[in-house]
């Protein structure tokens, strides 16, 4: 960043569990340490980090501090190294995580933190002053604790975290207000045909307190949904819905108000953070890991396409981009064999012919009207009537009985089943629910749904055309910055320490490409750069007054002065030159040092040899440690 004056990328990917959150949270801390520079904005973006996991993170039955949306951290530096600005950019939010968890999962941290930790008067003002197993989307898991978690002592360590990245008490408090309001509406149950009853008025009357709307005007955007005639005057219909559908309607409203509010918060923080001008940047990416459930629905194929566009961007500036290099500068090589996964990623968002996700929201234009299974269904038709026989899908039934696919990803085969996959897709709100919001008398509720309902015209996006759009952009920030990757393995499927799992670290290591990287590591160039840069760089090493004309010239001489460097580790190509090992860039960087800051490099042998010592000694007293079992 600052020799090269170029903007840094960190890549951090694996499964889920294998460890990228931590991974981000040792960058970040390493940055503040690595700049000297206590500024508010470096503290800011340290505390954006409780924030954003306690508003995004989740215990699972992988880990118990699972990262349930993707998060891309760009860090803004002056001149001198400073950071001076940050923005976050995420993706997916696993938002139906609000309303529904498999056995022995929790919902979002914050649930969990507001209900232990808030003070006894606001949870009394929000109708919440009672255990987590009153509330079904906290309960229906039967998990409610975490290993080694204190909710109340990290919901004070959020709170301050709040105050820091630009929350005001008033909003944190509003805020607080609309998780109440969704532990309030997961309590309201329906039941009989359309139009369906409340079968206890208690939470629905305490979701309208909360949010400050009238309960009937809740019931009714509920047990109703509100659709549009096909005429030129739009004439609106309120459609009765069975206690099933309404239900489904419940869920997507309290899903919504979190996604809104995690919205809200990740503005908050860009905005506290903000800084005017250009800057490079070291951007952070922390995002899902690939994911292969008992049973995988559309949440899973978003975050798998989005892993299998990281993986392509891993291929295309390592193993492809690298051996390509090498024959445009002329070099001898002979090409490394690996597996393209394009050909998936066309399977997903092609457009000729259409992808999966084209075909999905080509659906969901065309059978608005139907009821979600039969949406599916006709979803799963197009599917095979277009992309039956493709080498890398599968689908095991065919006809009115069609209702799983399965994908055979880089990272393995994933089988997918439909069911909501076309209700999912559309991820807009009724037009009853948006009303509903909008006539509450909280300020802070409205400016969470700012539609415009009498404009609609325009034809509303779905999940995946948003999803593609991300993926490009996140492609496009990546593909702008000098690439690093962090790649987390899991070494087993307890959350055990010392448990080496080979098979499973193996297959890991497979999939993920390292071993084809590695082959063209080893039979390649550690180091490479442009002749010039090179000759500015390592050139000051020969006397001033005779300066290098050429780099082979530089070469010999820096050869002839140092026995540890030997002539074959170097090769020139047609405007660059490549260096083999990176020992012997260590040498050089060594020599340089040691004529530029003799000072400085007497300091850095000196910590050197004492941070020897402390280790030595450090190991002798813990050689007795348990050691890792490997399986």
């Amino acid at each position: 960043l600052q020799e090269g004056s170029k903007s840094q990328s960190v890549i951090i990917s694996g499964e889920s569990g294998a460890g990228k959150t931590e991974a981000t949270k040792l960058i970040l801390r390493y940055l503040a340490t690595r700049t000297n520079k206590s500024t508010v904005v470096e503290q800011q973006l340290l505390q954006a980090n409780p924030v954003m996991e306690a508003f995004g993170n989740a215990k699972t039955v992988r880990n118990d501090n699972s990262s349930r949306f993707g998060k891309y951290l760009e860090i803004q530096f002056d001149d001198s190294a400073a950071p001076v600005g940050g923005v976050i950019s995420t993706f997916l939010l696993e938002a139906t995580r609000v309303a529904y968890q498999q056995k022995k999962e929790r919902n979002f941290h914050i649930f969990y933190q507001v209900a232990r930790g808030l003070d006894q008067a606001t949870k009394a003002e929000f109708g919440i002053d009672c255990d987590t197993s009153n509330f079904w989307y906290l309960a229906q898991s039967g998990c409610t604790t975490a290993d080694g978690v204190d909710d109340a002592e990290e919901f004070r360590e959020v709170r301050e975290a709040m105050r820091t990245v630009g929350i005001t008490d008033n909003e944190a408090h509003e805020i607080f207000r609309v998780l109440a309001a969704i532990l309030h509406i997961g309590n309201i149950r329906f039941e009989g045909d359309a139009p369906a009853n409340v079968i206890d008025k208690q939470p629905l009357e305490a979701a309208a307190a909360v949010l400050q709307v009238e309960p009937m005007v809740l019931h009714q955007s509920l047990n109703h949904r509100q659709i549009q005639s096909g005429s030129a005057r739009g004439t609106q219909y309120a459609v009765p819905q069975n206690a099933d559908q309404s239900a489904s309607i419940r869920d997507a409203l309290a899903k919504t108000l979190y996604a809104r509010v995690f919205d809200f918060i990740v503005e908050r923080i860009n905005r506290s953070m903000a800084s005017s001008g250009t800057h490079n940047v070291i951007g952070v990416l922390d995002i899902y890991g690939f994911e292969i459930f008992e049973r995988n629905s559309f949440e899973q194929f978003c975050i798998n396409y989005v892993n299998e566009r990281l993986q392509q961007i891993f291929i295309d500036l390592t193993v492809r981009g690298e051996q390509k290099e090498y024959h445009d500068e002329g070099m001898k090589w002979k090409d490394i064999k690996f597996f393209d996964n394009k050909i998936v990623c066309d399977l997903i968002h092609g457009r000729s012919p259409p992808g999966i996700m084209r075909l999905l929201d080509d659906t969901c234009r065309s059978v608005h009207s139907l009821g979600s299974e039969a949406a599916d269904a006709k979803f799963m038709e197009k599917l095979i009537g277009t992309l039956a026989g493709h080498e890398h899908l599968m689908v095991p039934q065919t006809g009115s009985s069609a209702r799983n696919f399965t994908i055979k990803h880089y990272a393995g085969d994933v089988e997918y089943t439909v069911d909501e996959f076309c209700f999912k897709n559309n991820d807009n709100l009724y037009v009853s629910l948006v009303q509903a919001m909008q006539s509450s008398a909280v300020p802070f509720i409205c400016q969470l749904f700012p539609e415009d309902l009498s404009d609609n015209k325009q034809a509303p996006s779905t999940a995946g055309t948003k999803i593609r759009e991300s993926a490009n952009f996140l492609v496009q920030r990546l593909s702008a910055c000098v690439p690093h990757y962090v790649r987390c393995i899991k070494s087993n499927d307890r959350k055990a320490p010392l448990d080496f799992n080979a098979s499973r670290v193996e297959h890991q290591v497979k999939y993920l490409g390292l071993l084809e990287n590695v082959k063209v590591k080893r039979a390649g160039y550690a180091y490479r750069h442009f002749k010039k840069v090179f000759l500015a760089r390592f050139g000051q090493l020969m006397p001033e007054e005779t300066p290098p004309q050429s780099c082979s010239e530089l070469v010999n001489w820096l050869c002839n002065k140092n026995p540890e460097l030997k002539k074959e580790e170097f090769e020139e190509g047609k405007t660059k030159i490549f260096v083999r090992s990176p020992d012997t860039i260590f040498v050089l960087e060594e020599m340089l040092m040691k004529k530029l800051d003799p000072l400085a490099y007497k300091e850095k042998v000196k910590a050197y040899k004492e941070s020897e010592r402390l280790a030595k000694q450090k190991a002798g007293k813990h050689s007795l440690k348990p050691k890792c079992l490997i399986q």
